[in-house]
């Protein structure tokens, strides 16, 4: 029964046998945290897994982590050392502002969680501005964001995890001012699903994205530098299986655009597929395209 002692009592023992979420049948889900914060990050999880499972399985069967490659994103990574940095100069501060803004902006459209997805932004050629470990997407301020710059990081600051696979990418390609981890629903059904995800749906789709690479889950932990090769300007988009969408961009403005296109495109492809099959573009419609907008 609803708010009875007995409901409470089980669910007591569930929590005390070592579990953080309680799902109860016909009701709802009870969450546990250390705090307020923590138990919200959690609930928040738990619904984008619930979404990305369903939305995969409108796909076909789910591909599943195993407990070897959870046991390697469980890793921290090794930290950088760290610099005491100059004073910001207003080219900084402006970007400070700006990817904070993104940021606040890609939560509000539950394209990323308040605790998962990374944003970063190039400043010169050595250095750039990333979202910190574990503070909360909606209400990030400019002052929380860590500057890198050769291989460091400023004094007191905690990176991103993807701070190494970011530094990689802008060292292989100067001309890439941004980038972003995120975790759209639909898309990240597809890095968990055998199907691919054709972006020849509508015009729009194929000139922001091009074709959507799918790289290995072991890549981010173990070969970052693969992924930094794989993607260039001409390919800014890929989904690393079973995590997340990568996405590059030459302006903070066109990542996050191409992110809300790879999104859209993704929902559309799986909404689409109660209707019947996916008609995509002909080859000689993606030609025109890529003469008119990409050559």
């Amino acid at each position: 029964m609803p708010g009875s002692d007995l409901l409470g009592e089980r669910i007591a023992t569930v929590f005390g046998a070592g579990h953080d979420c309680v799902m109860l049948e016909n009701h709802g889900v009870v969450i546990g945290g250390l705090d307020f914060a923590d138990a919200f990050r959690r609930f928040e999880t738990l619904e984008f897994v619930a979404k990305t499972l369903i939305k995969g399985r409108a796909l076909g069967p789910v591909r599943y982590l195993t407990s070897e490659q959870l046991a390697i994103g469980e890793k921290a990574a090794p930290e950088f050392e760290e610099f005491d940095p100059s004073p910001a100069t207003s080219e900084e501060r402006a970007l400070r502002r700006e990817l904070c803004d993104f940021i606040r902006r890609g939560y509000h459209q539950r394209l990323l969680t308040s605790n998962a997805g990374s944003f970063s932004v190039r400043v010169d050629a050595d250095s750039f501005l990333i979202s910190p470990k574990l503070e909360d997407r909606a209400t990030i301020s400019p002052d929380q964001l860590a500057l890198v710059q050769q291989g460091r990081r400023a004094r007191g600051t905690h990176p991103s995890q993807a701070c190494h696979l970011h530094q990689l990418i802008y060292q292989r390609h100067p001309e890439i001012r941004a980038i972003v981890n995120a975790t759209p629903v639909n898309a990240t059904a597809f890095s968990a699903s055998e199907e691919r995800l054709d972006t020849r749906t509508i015009p729009e789709s194929y000139i922001f994205l091009r074709d959507v690479a799918v790289l290995p889950f072991s890549w981010v932990y173990d070969a970052p530098e693969k992924i930094a090769d794989a993607m260039t300007p001409d390919f800014p988009i890929a989904l690393i299986e079973n995590d997340c969408a990568l996405v590059l961009g030459k302006t903070i403005l066109d990542a996050f655009d191409r992110l809300e296109v790879l999104e859209s495109t993704a929902e559309a492809v799986i909404l689409s597929r109660s209707l019947g099959e996916v008609q995509p573009m002909g080859d000689q419609v993606i030609e025109e395209l890529i003469q008119a907008f990409l050559a």
